[in-house]
């Protein structure tokens, strides 16, 4: 597969991201700098402060979870198995990007409209209504904080089993939702 060329501006924020990925976000702008091979003054005239550069840093793995998502979910034959794919992700991306979910979790970002997160929440569920897997009366704000909450049992703490997985989405299923996961191998997500 040949890979996107990008440009020089992308390939700046991909070193950065890079960088807080393999080192954390506990340096000092000089550290950066040195190790991005980079005097101070540019730091400053490429991502402005620190904060700055962590919340470019960030977009772009955001960005990465996206796309990553996007090819991933053209497998999946229905909206079920897109939300169970989604949990599963995310487990993969706090074991791979560790530092980025951790920071995301900590500050409460998953919960934000500022974060992709909720919106391929929002659209599974919108498409799962619109397929009649999904209740159609479901308040999806108050579902999305539910989802993201229990996320937790599944991904920060280790705990992997099917039955949290049912357990998630069972609330957001109707009867032919309920059909379509009993059908899914749940073990092989967890």
């Amino acid at each position: 597969m040949k890979k996107k060329k990008i440009s020089r501006r992308e390939q700046k924020i991909e070193d950065l991201y890079r960088f807080y990925l393999n080192n954390g976000f506990e340096h000092t702008i000089d550290e950066i700098s040195v190790f991005m091979n980079i005097g101070r003054k540019t730091f400053y005239n490429r991502y402005v402060n620190k904060e700055k550069s962590i919340q470019m840093a960030l977009q772009y793995c955001h960005n990465q979870f996206v796309d990553h998502f996007g090819e991933q979910v053209l497998q999946c034959n229905h909206s079920i198995e897109e939300l169970v794919l989604l949990v599963w992700e995310f487990q993969q991306f706090a074991k791979n990007q560790h530092i980025y979910f951790q920071y995301d979790w900590d500050n409460k970002l998953f919960f934000t409209d500022d974060t992709p997160f909720r919106s391929l929440l929002d659209s599974i569920i919108r498409k799962g209504m619109r397929s009649y897997h999904i209740y159609e009366d479901i308040n999806t704000a108050v579902y999305s904080d539910f989802f993201y909450t229990n996320l937790s049992m599944y991904v920060m703490y280790g705990k992997k089993q099917a039955i949290i997985l049912r357990y998630v989405l069972f609330p957001l299923l109707n009867e032919r939702g309920v059909e379509l996961l009993n059908e899914l191998d749940l073990e092989a997500f967890a």
